[in-house]
């Protein structure tokens, strides 16, 4: 693990060492790196743009984050991320994210919380085939691809001794296009196949549908610093609506209530914590269970580097989900390089959640899902930040995940 984390260190110092300082243009970046036995290796770059104007802005006056990702198994995942704080004045605040996302291998454990994943079912052996000849190495796997984009709106209400929003009204166009294929899976049938057959999910929503939704919502901020808080409180309740009317071939909404808290204990140490509670209502295809709403990044849910960290990636899906983050973050070196300056934070975790369906054994808050871990960070200019987590979970191996900033 050290050893990876190292060789991020020093390819992230060798792309930062050139941005600018904090007027004008600055950028920074890391490499995306990893491997699995589905996927192969991994490779692409994660990039942060930033412009900060002649006057300094703070957090940035524009910010423009695209990530290239690509596998030697044939996984593809490229977005592009844009936003500005000041561009339409006003008080309004403007974010566009677009992500083409090409999964041959794409996760499904069934539906519920309870759905049970058996690691000897997918084992190989050293050629890489299949020793389980019922199942076989793909059994939890499906083919997807999916085409996401969210224009966000944000309107300052009510602002701030230091002008900043401290209540934000939220509206949004955005839409998921969704296309699934089976796996061959070595002529066996897979889970996602099983399900179809025993009409658990229908064929019409494993074949995908066009999702669009009108959003809205309220924010409420008091962060002192947006990307790496010490102190202060982030919330919002965000609505999604999934209609005829904006041109959905699906009909159902999404409610999402977010709670972040930072409490600075010591001048370098944070207690960071973040709350996540989502209510489906009506006829969602089973494709829409996966990502929660956010005002921000709308990424898979439960279980991976987005939400519960150290347990597998989409490992539980349902109409309702709730999930919490609970990590200290401790920053124990300050230096400066060529007049920028930087600092490294190591951090711990605790990742906690559950989802509910109808098909679940248990109800309430039994059976809670468990990550946990550590992580080290990489601040420039208290903007830009690289981060190494290294997850661990009951059912998966230790997952290492690199990106760019704090998860919340």
């Amino acid at each position: 693990m050290w050893r990876n984390l190292l060789f991020i260190i020093i390819l992230f110092f060798s792309v930062s060492a050139f941005s600018a300082e904090k007027t004008g243009w600055g950028w920074g970046g890391i490499p995306a790196i990893n491997y699995n036995a589905d996927d192969g290796f991994g490779y692409g770059a994660i990039l942060n743009i930033f412009n900060y104007s002649d006057v300094g802005y703070e957090p940035y006056y524009i910010k423009l984050n695209p990530t290239f990702f690509m596998t030697t198994g044939g996984k593809q995942d490229h977005t592009l991320y844009f936003d500005s704080p000041y561009l339409l004045r006003n008080g309004w605040r403007f974010n566009i994210r677009l992500r083409y996302k090409n999964e041959e291998y794409f996760p499904y454990y069934g539906l519920g919380n309870d759905s049970e994943y058996n690691s000897s079912y997918i084992e190989v052996n050293d050629d890489d085939n299949s020793l389980d000849s019922l199942h076989g190495k793909h059994y939890y796997t499906q083919q997807s691809e999916q085409v996401k984009f969210i224009a966000n709106f944000q309107k300052a209400l009510v602002l701030r001794k230091n002008k900043k929003p401290l209540i934000s009204l939220l509206i949004g166009y955005g839409f998921i296009n969704v296309n699934n294929e089976l796996n061959k899976n070595e002529g066996i049938t897979t889970k996602v196949e099983e399900d179809i057959n025993n009409n658990i999910i229908t064929k019409k929503d494993f074949d995908g549908r066009f999702n669009s939704y009108a959003k809205f919502g309220l924010i409420y901020d008091t962060r002192d610093n947006e990307p790496a808080p010490n102190y202060g409180v982030w919330s919002e309740i965000v609505g999604e609506l999934y209609s005829s009317v904006v041109v959905s071939e699906t009909n159902f909404a999404r409610i999402t209530f977010t709670d972040r808290r930072y409490l600075q204990i010591f001048e370098k140490l944070v207690y960071a914590n973040r709350i996540v509670i989502e209510k489906i209502i009506g006829d969602a295809p089973y494709s829409m269970y996966y990502p929660y709403g956010s005002s921000e990044k709308a990424d898979e849910g439960l279980g991976g580097n987005r939400s519960l960290r150290g347990v597998l990636k989409n490992r539980y899906i349902g109409p309702e989900k709730f999930f919490i983050n609970m990590e200290l973050r401790y920053k124990f070196y300050d230096f400066n390089v060529f007049g920028q300056n930087f600092y490294i934070a190591a951090n711990t975790f605790v990742d906690i959640g559950r989802v509910w369906h109808d098909d679940d054994k248990t109800g309430g808050f039994n059976n809670l899902h468990i990550g946990k871990g550590i992580g080290l960070h990489i601040g420039w200019n208290e903007n830009f930040i690289a981060y190494a987590d290294y997850g661990f979970g009951d059912e998966a191996e230790g997952q290492l995940y690199i990106d760019i900033g704090y998860l919340f």
